[in-house]
């Protein structure tokens, strides 16, 4: 009994070994590497495995018939031609090509390999694939090129039937509209060929997020943009991998409508957009901005060259708690509620920028000394403050001028009451006088009763 298990234990431990020694020589395991870069092939032919090092040998051209599985372990050149490098190799079922300096595939596979049922191609630089590359290959099953360089995918390229499993992870995919094929999940479609679809994530300027979430967010924001006359475009994105990514996925969007004619402010946006431009238009009111959901998320507002006279409508609101940015550049502001623009700016941590700068600024004693308060107190804040201006008007002193600038003298003292008298100045005037004679007579007085001895009248003739 004790002679079976230890049988048993020894079959076990030699399988093991030859599994691991099987899986690694299919991984071209980095223990196999040598220094030397000469073509180094080994066949082990009870398995009908060939595998080589830094090439393919010569003495194996047109000898590969008995080769089902072919490992090409660190391909030496830039370049792969299977219609050269494959000819011979009548019986391949599984092919392997892993690092190296692989970065194209000049030619489609061959004829001659028709019965290859596995191709694999990873850890190297693979960039390019010739268009009909696996036209040939009716009984090919699985791909797989994790670890490449490869950034765009060609559906036709991909295009053959008896495929069922592909394997893209670790490949720089760019997160583009043309990368929706990823989305379509009907029989025989790429999408629903891709087996690592969880695995797959963008490149820049998205690098790292989760493809599949991301092209969703695309998609759905060029589907919605269409709706409307504007120019969409993502952002960026705030959340990384994990479990529940598409969960944790936020995206910001910019929409530009700027110059498009519009009198009023859309009715209607993409989900997610966080940026919208306006820049150019005939729009009088904002009031959108408070009545209308589609604004909730729209922290970065350029409404420059309108026809806005006032932001009153925006007071109390809730969309000014929380704006980042507003340019209000170009309009026909005249004045504005200081007070309540002022808390709204104590209270609200996201302001970053407000532009304020070429509106027609009345310039008077009510409303500039307070602006001016406001100005000065957030100066970092107004991002233009050189440009908000006193509105020009031929006659005006101040027109033109730069209202932090301005002094309070210039602000309330109108031209033409500078050189007049104010009443209180001749009240000021009248009693100065009268200190004055008083003063005179008090001293008079005493001197003539020093010199005479006589007091004066007024004394006199007090009881």
């Amino acid at each position: 009994m004790r002679t079976m298990i230890s049988y048993f234990l020894l079959l076990t431990i030699s399988f093991a070994i030859v599994l691991c020694s099987s899986k690694s020589e299919e991984n071209c395991d980095s223990r196999q590497v040598s220094s030397n870069t000469t073509a180094v092939c080994d066949f082990k032919e009870h398995e009908h495995r060939l595998v080589c090092f830094h090439g393919l040998e010569d003495k194996w051209k047109f000898r590969g018939e008995n080769v089902r599985t072919l490992l090409l372990c660190d391909w030496p050149e830039q370049t792969f031609d299977p219609q050269d490098a494959l000819r011979g190799f009548s019986s391949l079922k599984k092919l392997v090509i892993a690092r190296g300096n692989l970065t194209k595939l000049t030619s489609a596979f061959p004829r001659e390999i028709g019965l290859l049922e596995k191709l694999n191609i990873t850890g190297t630089k693979l960039q390019q694939l010739p268009d009909n590359a696996f036209n040939d290959l009716s009984h090919l099953k699985t791909l797989d090129f994790r670890n490449n360089s490869i950034a765009e995918i060609n559906v036709t390229t991909f295009n053959i039937p008896s495929l069922h499993h592909i394997h893209l992870s670790g490949n720089p995919l760019k997160c583009t509209e043309d990368t929706k094929w990823i989305l379509d999940q009907e029989k025989g479609s790429l999408g629903r060929k891709i087996s690592d679809k969880s695995s797959l994530r963008c490149t820049t300027p998205y690098e790292g997020r989760s493809l599949v979430p991301v092209i969703e967010i695309i998609k759905t924001l060029k589907e919605e943009c269409r709706k409307t006359v504007c120019e969409c475009e993502l952002v960026y994105f705030v959340g990384h991998g994990g479990k529940h990514i598409q969960r944790q996925l936020t995206a910001f969007a910019s929409v530009n409508c700027s110059h498009r004619e519009l009198t009023e402010m859309p009715s209607f946006l993409p989900a997610n957009t966080t940026t919208l431009r306006l820049s150019g238009n005939k729009i009088k009111d904002l009031r959108p901005l408070t009545t209308n959901p589609a604004y909730r998320g729209v922290i970065d507002l350029y409404i420059d060259d309108n026809l806005i006279e006032s932001i009153v409508q925006l007071e109390g609101s809730s969309w000014v708690d929380r704006f980042r940015l507003l340019s209000l550049r170009g309009n026909k502001l005249t004045d504005l509620p200081t007070y309540a623009l002022q808390n709204v700016l104590q209270h609200n941590g996201n302001a970053v920028s407000l532009y304020l700068g070429n509106n027609p600024w009345r310039c008077d004693c009510l409303f500039t000394p307070g602006f001016q308060d406001l100005l000065m107190k957030y100066t970092t804040l107004v991002k233009d403050i050189n440009d908000v201006k006193c509105a020009r008007i031929n006659g005006e002193d101040n027109s033109g001028k730069i209202i932090r600038d301005l002094k309070r003298t210039e602000i309330c003292v109108s031209p033409d009451e500078e050189y007049l008298l104010h009443p209180l100045d001749v009240l000021n005037i009248i009693l100065a006088l009268l200190i004055f004679f008083i003063i005179v007579k008090v001293l008079y007085d005493y001197w003539s009763f020093r010199k005479t001895g006589k007091l004066p009248w007024i004394v006199a003739k007090i009881p």
